[in-house]
């Protein structure tokens, strides 16, 4: 039998650890990821607080394939035949499968509010988000942020951006915004 996973986020990270430590005999189990990293974004705050270097967020699935006993595939699937029980990868052909999960992450779409474009991010895809927080943080510009989303991700990020502009001796200004009650 052949299990693939497409993505290697947090969800199959957790599959990959179990499975090294108990594989399932007469299974190959496959792995379908762009990178030989992925982010885990469950430790954007600690990151964001100044707890973790941008690295620390990184699974390493080389690492964690190896472990598994698993193969890595690096490239993006472009293609799902769930009657031929075939994935496309792009640039290499197809990989059968038996049972496939899909595991790709999520992206923040920006929102519709004029000005985003030129002065928000969005907190994901995690790499363009620490690349601009680190930039904030090195630069002069007033320590004024505004968290859209107000749900436990977005406290979280308000409390760390709060802890690591205070500990950087700016006087933050943190307003958080939601279209219904704030946590």
């Amino acid at each position: 039998r052949d299990l693939v996973l497409i993505g290697g986020g947090h969800a199959h990270a957790l599959v990959l650890k179990r499975w090294g430590m108990r594989p399932l005999p007469g299974a190959r189990l496959t792995v379908i990821n762009p990178d030989p990293t992925a982010p885990y974004t469950g430790m954007l705050p600690g990151h964001v607080a100044g707890h973790y270097p941008r690295a620390a967020l990184d699974i390493d699935l080389v690492r964690l394939c190896r472990f598994a006993g698993a193969r890595l595939i690096l490239g993006h699937a472009s293609a799902i035949d769930p009657g031929e029980r075939r994935i496309s990868i792009a640039g290499r052909g197809d990989v059968a499968y038996d049972i496939a999960s899909v595991d790709v992450g999520i992206a923040s779409d920006p929102p519709d509010v004029d000005g985003f474009a030129e002065h928000g991010i969005a907190a994901k895809p995690l790499g363009r988000f620490a690349d601009a927080w680190k930039g904030f943080l090195s630069s002069d510009v007033a320590a004024e942020v505004v968290v859209i989303g107000a749900g436990v991700g977005g406290v979280e990020l308000a409390l760390a951006m709060h802890h690591a502009l205070t500990e950087r001796g700016r006087m933050p200004r943190i307003t958080l915004v939601d279209r219904g009650a704030a946590l």
